[in-house]
């Protein structure tokens, strides 16, 4: 009697089990809400196929990396999805970090030749491959690429040539003011104007042209200088750059200039102009002759 009993108990647990499902599906059925919340469906949102992000839109959440490519990507200035097929597919359980990054030698053979083919190890940065930090590494490699300014320093010994690298080159690329370290040599002087009469990796070799002022060259040689400024004589109205031709320390002839202005005889007696003029930046005036 038990056992019957407790079937019994059994069959009507079932049979309400029964009753609450179909009544739930019949209620669901008849379009009652399953959900807490109702958000109404808006398919023409999904009307047309999605565009690919431009880089604009990439930067609005990848600000950083946005910016690095526009300071310093050099030829990476292009669409980000030139380098990137997946996105947002990384699984910190997989660790897959290194299979779903492009691969620089999908577009980069071996720029630097066989011997230097780890590119994150100089180009740390994919989004800013200008940024190379000059480190014990890239600073031995310098000549290179770079072998004319090591043969340069080498062959026209100078400060610079003292110098490593990295002591002006902080990073691959970059190019400091030559006021870091020097000093103009006149208040006005503009930076620009510097490289153009001492190359830099042969400093010592001065070359210039005919717009040099002659307060750039009395900022090194003041005594000449202020001589030549007080002259009365001609000279005194000529720029230096007019006798020193194109050449620092080239020193003229005064034959180049004066010609026939003594005799034979007196050119053979005196054959140095300064025996008898002393200064060519300050030479005698006597009224009445040329000097």
């Amino acid at each position: 009697m038990r056992r019957k009993h407790c079937v019994g108990k059994v069959e009507i647990v079932v049979m309400w089990l029964l009753c609450l499902l179909v009544s739930t599906t019949v209620f669901a059925a008849e379009g009652k809400k399953t959900a807490t919340v109702s958000i109404p469906p808006m398919p023409e949102l999904y009307v047309t196929e999605p565009q690919p992000l431009t880089a604009t839109q990439c930067g609005q959440c990848h600000i950083g990396i946005f910016r690095n490519i526009k300071n310093d990507g050099a030829r990476h200035t292009f669409d980000c999805q030139k380098c990137h097929n997946t996105f947002h597919a990384y699984n910190p359980r997989k660790g897959e970090w290194d299979a779903i990054m492009p691969k620089c030698a999908s577009c980069h053979a071996e720029p630097h030749g066989k011997a230097v083919i780890d590119c994150l190890g100089c180009h740390a940065n994919p989004h800013a491959p200008k940024k190379v930090a000059m480190d014990a590494r890239l600073i031995n490699a310098c000549p290179t690429c770079h072998a004319q300014p090591k043969e340069q320093l080498v062959k026209f010994p100078s400060k610079h040539s003292k110098l490593g690298c990295q002591t002006c080159h902080t990073s691959h690329g970059f190019k400091p003011s030559c006021f870091t370290c020097h000093k103009p040599h006149t208040a006005d002087q503009p930076l620009s104007s510097c490289t153009g009469c001492h190359p830099v990796h042969k400093p010592t070799q001065v070359y210039y042209g005919n717009d040099v002022s002659p307060a750039t060259c009395g900022a090194c040689h003041s005594m000449v200088f202020a001589k030549w400024q007080k002259s009365p004589g001609r000279h005194g109205k000529v720029s230096c750059v007019t006798c020193h031709k194109e050449k620092h320390r080239f020193v003229p002839k005064c034959i180049d200039c004066h010609q026939n202005i003594h005799s034979q005889g007196i050119l053979q007696r005196y054959p140095n102009c300064i025996t008898c003029h002393l200064d060519a930046h300050d030479p005698p005036v006597t009224s009445g002759k040329k000097p």
